[in-house]
């Protein structure tokens, strides 16, 4: 992956998972030169980490600790001395509800990878995270995030009772009774969407120690950080596009620049600019969803093609063939005797 079109990680929210490694004697220095990177990029404060990095990280974590429950372990660590700048800007609001708007707006700040939605059905509210693309699914960090988001709003109103419901989209792990111990509701895996469903009175509950001063200003250089991620790259919002119109054969660049308001020539500029091709990126969107549906679902491959675009199943096959040099049947079937010998 070209590292311009890889989503970025915001360093402060990378900050307490590379402080981890200090128990391990590692300062920044050294977990660099593990990581193969310049130290950097993991000491600047304004640098935002690609998100390959950001799991190289979290890998060589749970490798050195043998811990898999890392994420919920930090989580339950983390104090008010850890929050990053979007975590200010929520917690200093005026109530949850104009904290939460903040959070779903500016989370692109903290992680890009991840779209936060929001959605009432009756008395309760769903904050669902989604990814976009499964690649980018990260079990320690999903769990540290969702973590964190319950352990520090209990902190900031005190009223745990109206979380009612966790749900994860990985299976259920080993370490599951450690779920128990952080999150004060019940907890779903194998769901559709990662979500944090809560009571709407919440929403209308102020923070305890907020900060109108420390709001004002932490929210106006967020801003300024969402500003320039918005005019950092193009890619991913192409990316996100192709993904999301995937399965209509008739979605192409033309359409896609109409939805950015620019014209077809304005869009190749400016992927070409950015390291890409609009080809490159269509490729590489139906690479990762065939990867993804063949390897976790055991939907029928002539479903899959349609669902990638392809008009047939040949079609497919001949594409598979040239992004891995073997077909989606034999490729499913390697992937279940790897899963079986684990």
């Amino acid at each position: 992956m070209h590292a311009l079109s890889e989503p970025t990680v915001g360093l402060a929210s990378a900050r307490a998972i590379i402080d981890f490694f200090q128990q391990f004697n590692m300062d920044t220095k050294a977990l660099a030169a593990e990581l193969g990177v310049e130290e950097s990029v993991l000491t600047e404060a304004d640098h935002r980490l690609p998100i390959s990095i950001y799991h190289a990280i979290w890998d060589l974590a749970v490798k050195k600790s043998n811990r898999p429950d890392i994420g919920l372990t930090i989580a339950q660590n983390e104090g008010i001395e850890d929050l990053g700048l979007v975590a200010h800007v929520v917690y200093n609001s005026a109530t949850l509800k104009e904290g939460l708007e903040h959070y779903i707006r500016l989370f692109g700040v903290v992680n890009e990878a991840i779209e936060l939605e929001y959605e009432n059905i009756g008395n309760n509210c769903h904050l669902r995270y989604i990814y976009k693309s499964p690649e980018y699914y990260n079990i320690p960090d999903i769990e540290r995030t969702m973590a964190i988001v319950v352990l520090r709003t209990i902190k900031a109103v005190g009223l745990e009772t109206l979380f009612y419901e966790v749900n994860f989209q990985h299976s259920k792990p080993e370490y599951f009774q450690k779920f128990e111990e952080v999150f004060p509701c019940k907890v779903k895996f194998d769901q559709a969407y990662c979500e944090v469903i809560f009571d709407k009175k919440m929403l209308g509950l102020k923070p305890k120690r907020r900060n109108p001063h420390m709001r004002v200003a932490t929210l106006s250089y967020a801003n300024q950080m969402l500003s320039r991620l918005f005019k950092r790259s193009i890619t991913s919002k192409v990316k996100r596009l192709i993904e999301k119109n995937l399965s209509d054969g008739g979605f192409d660049a033309d359409q896609t620049a109409k939805q950015l308001n620019m014209s077809r020539q304005t869009l190749y500029r400016k992927l070409k600019n950015d390291g890409s091709s609009y080809s490159d990126l269509v490729d590489t969107v139906k690479q990762n969803k065939a990867f993804y549906l063949l390897k976790q679902t055991q939907l029928p491959l002539t479903v899959i093609a349609y669902d990638l675009g392809f008009s047939e199943l040949s079609a497919f096959t001949r594409a598979f063939k040239r992004w891995t040099g073997q077909t989606p049947a034999d490729y499913r079937k390697k992937s279940v005797k790897e899963k079986g010998g684990k």
